[in-house]
Parts: C-alpha cells; sequence; structure tokens
C-alpha cells in the first residue's frame, strides 16, 4: 500500500474513531453505511433498511442459511388440493419483543397494511395473489373481502386470487412481517422510528438509534428461536465513505464491511484480506422516460451503446463484477433448476462501446455529434464508488456521443426521494433480486408500478409479467419472463451496467454472518469467535 494511502486512511480513521469504540465481547459491529430512509417493513425499498428488517422481524415463513424459505413463525402448513387456499399454524408462544403475545391477527393485520394503499408501499403488488388483495389496494373491495382468515390465535387462512408460484418466497420477504395494530395506529407515520415504540418479534430488538450515526440491536430474549441467537448486539455503524469505513475495520472498531474502495479492492482480495461473496443483482442507470431528451428511445439506446461495460468493471469498480449484456444477471434459475436464465436468454448488449452506432442513434434523433443536445444531469447517491462510476459515465458519454453531461450529488434519504418523484434525467439505479427468480427484477417496470421509476409503460410487457405471477407451468412463465425482458431490452428505460458481486471483508473475530446473494446480511447466526 503506497504510503500516501496509509496516511490518508490513518488520518480518516482518527477522525472517526475520536467518536465511537471498540467493540465489546458479545457485540458485533456492521457498517451499514448509511441511514435508512425507513425501518417500516411495508414502505423500505432499499438494501440497507432490508438488512435492518430482517434481523427485527421474522415472517410465517424466514430465509435459511441456504436461502431457501424455512419454518419461521408457522411451525407447519397445508395447501388444498387445488393450491388456491393456504393454512399456516402458528409456534406455541409467540411473543413481541416487549413480552405481549402475537397472534394469527398480528399477520392478518401486517398484510393488510401492505395492501393498504395510503402506506404507498412498493411491495404491495407482491400481496395481490390474495383474494381480492389488488382490488383493496385499488379501492375497489374492502379490508373484510380479502383473503385473510383467522380462525383463532394460532391459526392464519390465506384465500388465493390465482395460483402463486412463488408464493413461500413472497412470505418470507420483509414486508409481509406481522405489525401490531395498538402500537402503529397510536404513530402511523412514526412508529418504527423510535426503538420505544419499534416493537419486533425477530432475533433482535431496536435498543438505540443515533441517526446519521449508528443504530444498536440488542438480543430479543422473546424470540421463539433465542436460544440459537448467540450474540448480545449488533452495533451498525453509518460510515459512508468507504476509505474511512477500511481505516476503522483496519484498526479494528469494525467488524465486516461490505463495501471496499474500488481502487483497494483488487489487491485486498489479491492478499486474502477480502473475500467476494456472490450476488444476484444489477447495477443500471435509469432513464426518465416522460422527460425530454430521454423519451426518445433513440437517445436511450445511444446513451446505452455509448457505454463500455468491460473498462467499466476492470477499471472502475474492481470487485469482480460482470459486464451487464442484459438486464437479469447471471445465477438466476431458468427453466430448469440446473439452468441460467441469463444463459438461456443470451444477450442484447455489447461489453465493449460501440461509438459508431450510438453516435448515428444520436443524429437520428437530431442531435449529430451531440450538437443542439439540451442540458442533462446524471443524479446519484455520494459515495467513492459512486462517484467514480459517474465520472466514468460522464467521459464515456463525452467521448463517444459528443454530450455534455453535468453530475449532481445527493445524500441518500434525499436522493431516494428525488428518484421516487421522478425529478430526474437520469440517475443511478440498482435492483437486488428478491427470489431466485428473474420476475422479482423485472415486475417493478410494469405500468404504476411505485418502483416504476422510469414512468415507463408498454401493454405487452405489463400482460406478461402478470402471466407469469400466476403461471404454474414453470417452462412457460421462464418464456413470459424472457419475452418481456427483451421488450425492456429493446424499449431501455434502463442502461445496465454491471451484474453485481460482493466483496467484503469479516473480522477474524467473528463467525457464523450470513451473507445472501441477494445482498441480505442476517445475524441469527453470528457468533463473536475470541
Amino acid at each position: 500500500m503506497a504510503r500516501g494511502v496509509r496516511c490518508l486512511l490513518a488520518l480518516m480513521a482518527a477522525l472517526f474513531l475520536a467518536g465511537t469504540g471498540a467493540a465489546v465481547e458479545g457485540e458485533i459491529v456492521f457498517n451499514l453505511a448509511v441511514e435508512p430512509q425507513t425501518i417500516d417493513p411495508v414502505r423500505n425499498n432499499a438494501v440497507d433498511g432490508s438488512n435492518v428488517i430482517f434481523n427485527l422481524f421474522d415472517g410465517l415463513v424466514r430465509i435459511g442459511f441456504d436461502d431457501a424459505p424455512e419454518p419461521g413463525c408457522a411451525e407447519r402448513w397445508e395447501v388444498s388440493e387445488d393450491g388456491m387456499t393456504w393454512t399456516f399454524h402458528l409456534r406455541k408462544g409467540l411473543k413481541w419483543s416487549d413480552g405481549k403475545p402475537l397472534t394469527a391477527e398480528d399477520f392478518r393485520y401486517g398484510l393488510l397494511r401492505l395492501l393498504d394503499a395510503r402506506n404507498a408501499s412498493p411491495n404491495a403488488y407482491m400481496a395481490y395473489f390474495l383474494k381480492n388483495g389488488e382490488a383493496f389496494f385499488n379501492g375497489k373491495a374492502g379490508s373484510e373481502d380479502v383473503g385473510i382468515d383467522v380462525p383463532d390465535d394460532a391459526t392464519l387462512r390465506l384465500r388465493l386470487e390465482n395460483p402463486a408460484p412463488l408464493m413461500l418466497d413472497c412470505l418470507s420477504f420483509y414486508a409481509f412481517a406481522p405489525a401490531r395494530a395498538d402500537v402503529v395506529e397510536q404513530d402511523p407515520r412514526g412508529w418504527a422510528t423510535k426503538p420505544e415504540s419499534l416493537v419486533s418479534n425477530g432475533p433482535f430488538v431496536l435498543s438505540e438509534w443515533k441517526h446519521n450515526s449508528e443504530l444498536t440491536l440488542t438480543k430479543n430474549p422473546n424470540y421463539w428461536d433465542a436460544d440459537n441467537v448467540k450474540i448480545d448486539k449488533v452495533r451498525m455503524v453509518m460510515i459512508t465513505d468507504s476509505n474511512t469505513a477500511l481505516a476503522a475495520f483496519k484498526a479494528g472498531k469494525v467488524d465486516l464491511l461490505d463495501r471496499i474502495p474500488p481502487q483497494m479492492t483488487p489487491q485486498l482480495i489479491q492478499s486474502g484480506e477480502a473475500k467476494v461473496a456472490p450476488a444476484l443483482g444489477t447495477a443500471f442507470c435509469v432513464f426518465n422516460v416522460a422527460r425530454a431528451p430521454f423519451d426518445d428511445p433513440r437517445v436511450r439506446k445511444a446513451f446505452t451503446l455509448a457505454i463500455d461495460r468491460r473498462t467499466m468493471v476492470e477499471k472502475v469498480t474492481l470487485g469482480g463484477q460482470k459486464p451487464a449484456v442484459a438486464f437479469i444477471p447471471y445465477g438466476i434459475p431458468g427453466a430448469g433448476s440446473d439452468r441460467d436464465f441469463r444463459a438461456e436468454g443470451g444477450t442484447f448488449l455489447p461489453e465493449r462501446a460501440d461509438p459508431e452506432a450510438a453516435k448515428k442513434l444520436l443524429a437520428e434523433a437530431g442531435y449529430p455529434d451531440g450538437k443542439g443536445f439540451p442540458k442533462v444531469a446524471y443524479k446519484y447517491n455520494l459515495s467513492s464508488t459512486n462517484k467514480a462510476i459517474a465520472e466514468a459515465l460522464q467521459a464515456m458519454w463525452k467521448q463517444n456521443l459528443g454530450v455534455e453531461v453535468e453530475l449532481a450529488n445527493e445524500e441518500w434519504k434525499v436522493f431516494l426521494n428525488t428518484r421516487e418523484q421522478g425529478d430526474f434525467q437520469i440517475a443511478r439505479h440498482a435492483y437486488v433480486t428478491i427470489f431466485f427468480d428473474a420476475g422479482s427484477l423485472l415486475e417493478g417496470w410494469v405500468t404504476g408500478s411505485p418502483k416504476n421509476v422510469a414512468r415507463y409503460s408498454d401493454p405487452e410487457y405489463d400482460a406478461l409479467i402478470r402471466d407469469s405471477l400466476k403461471q404454474m407451468d414453470r417452462s412457460k412463465r421462464m418464456e413470459d419472463m424472457h419475452r418481456a425482458e427483451a421488450i425492456l431490452m429493446r424499449d431501455l428505460p434502463v442502461l445496465p451496467l454491471y451484474f453485481y458481486s460482493t466483496p467484503y471483508m469479516q473480522s477474524a473475530r467473528v463467525k457464523g454472518i450470513y451473507i445472501s446473494p441477494r445482498s441480505w446480511v442476517l445475524f441469527r447466526g453470528a457468533e463473536v469467535a475470541e
């Protein structure tokens, strides 16, 4: 490591460590990196919030350490012969973190919160498999019409609108967590922002939240599987700058990093100090197709072909990523469990830039050699990696299109709101798959979806996705999704950059932390080894 870099790390470490202490026995420190916009299970739509929620809540089923759904609060379930009714039996003696009984009614209330349009959940569509779920969301049915029955405190029965091939996967997702009506209704917007009001039912409970600094999770003694939770506390610090975070790790103040300075990642991997976990996600730019000049598909394609994805992963991101030659990454199953969706679908985009084709498209759109192209800005949330990517994009668009693109960075919460409100022309984005299924990355671009920040709409695309959600024939589901991806890559409301990997560093003092390929970090099996 160069002397200058060492000095810089030492300076940043001194500044950060002046305000934090070393991890203590029974405690693990994880760099969450940013302040979550929310940790309300029905409102969250970001990986940072997910990493908090998954450690605070348990659903009817939970994510196992093989990433498959396994019994959670429900110890068993039965499915009717036609697959349209599922009956879940809760474990005996379930409790909330404050000691009050957890019942089937709490799961019913949590599901209705997810589907209640007033909560504007970005994941509400995932529960449309419930009878009248979508009708309730759209105000065409009452809550009493939704297919959720509670025969008794320990039994929850779900009646479906249509077959649901991903039923158990959905129920293991954090958005399907239970909720306490008496807590939520006292403060519908703020209950999940304060330790004193956030009751949970998972392995940990929120005990402290120093906003924009750190939050602390402590072991929940009322968790049904508390005997297998070996640590007392997880402290999640919010060090945005990856160089500062690395300095804190090297000083022994942080136990786990999953964001490493890109310029140092190769040497840290080579030395064995860092490892690379598999990840199923895609980093991309998103265009606002409702605003000029990106309402023209020729402009979107020109910007897409101007990017050299191979250079991006080899010279900029440096973490073992792969060039995104389509939207769905490698590693997601295709028509058969032994087949890969990406290998089946082939490639749609070149790894290398194609300046000639890009310039031709831009000229056809009325901007030969970039002349007359309006002022545009690329918006992103600030981190060293995001900044490096933004600068590389800016340079490629200038070199290969003759177009000047301004760069505008924003604090994470502000940026999320900017993107959700459509206050951008082109912006940073990324999706990590929710399930081992291509649909979880494609469903967000359906017309009217809260996740559809591109304002994209195509009737054929919508029909294919809707059919895939209820199609029990796996080969037909895959056919739907391959066709949908082809439409997405034709219209390009998104500009795929690279497929994720997760370089990380973990202290030798800890073990048993599970880093999911879906980028979620689970601490319920973690231990302090020293």
